[in-house]
């Protein structure tokens, strides 16, 4: 009797959170309302996303670091260029994101995205506009307050040895540097008195 040497199977490749993840996505697109996508993600962080083809809005899926930590967070769309600037306003009012664990059935993180998480996203995007707007606004009333002041100024004073100098601190904070003969600033006194009372638009 002979016996076979029989080959040991190569042990199946071990599947990472990162893998879980990425499926997931998978089961997520499916499970939401419409046709939508599964890409490879749109940040470095992202490991997949999820695009609608109808609207265009995606979901990135990113997971959680740290050891045992098999979660995600479901990170949506992508913000405007013109709204990127960090000192106008989401440092006050952060990114809508939600965390789930990995295996959590995909029809109920499709639900969240579709019924809580898109429109919450929409609403932090209407309130972010809206807040550019009105910095837009206020910083267009200061400027032509400041032209003013700068122009009556400048008006006032052109025979003095050097111009005005004018700049302004922060918010409506304003310095302004004369140099004038002493003779000539006591003459000069009500013009001027009459240009720092000048009524100006300034908040």
């Amino acid at each position: 009797m002979t016996t076979t040497a029989v080959e040991t199977a190569d042990k199946p490749a071990r599947i990472s959170k990162e893998d879980r993840v990425a499926l997931a996505a998978i089961g997520v697109a499916t499970a939401l309302p419409g046709k939508w996508t599964v890409g490879r993600g749109r940040a470095r962080d992202q490991v997949a996303d999820v695009v609608c083809l109808a609207t265009g809005v995606s979901v990135g899926f990113k997971p959680v670091p740290g050891p045992g930590a098999w979660r995600y967070r479901l990170v949506p769309g992508d913000v405007p260029r013109e709204l990127a600037d960090p000192w106008l306003w989401y440092r006050r009012d952060p990114l809508p994101f939600a965390t789930f664990a990995v295996g959590t059935p995909a029809t109920e993180v499709a639900t969240h995205i579709h019924q809580r998480l898109i429109p919450a996203f929409h609403q932090w995007l209407d309130r972010a506009q809206t807040a550019r707007r009105e910095r837009l606004k206020t910083q267009a009333r200061q400027y032509k307050a400041r032209r003013k002041i700068a122009d009556q100024l400048e008006s006032a004073f052109l025979q003095t040895p050097a111009p005005a100098h004018i700049s302004y601190i922060r918010g409506d904070l304003v310095s302004i540097t004369l140099t004038i003969p002493i003779d000539d600033a006591l003459t000069r006194i009500p013009a001027l008195a009459q240009a720092l009372r000048a009524d100006t638009t300034t908040p």
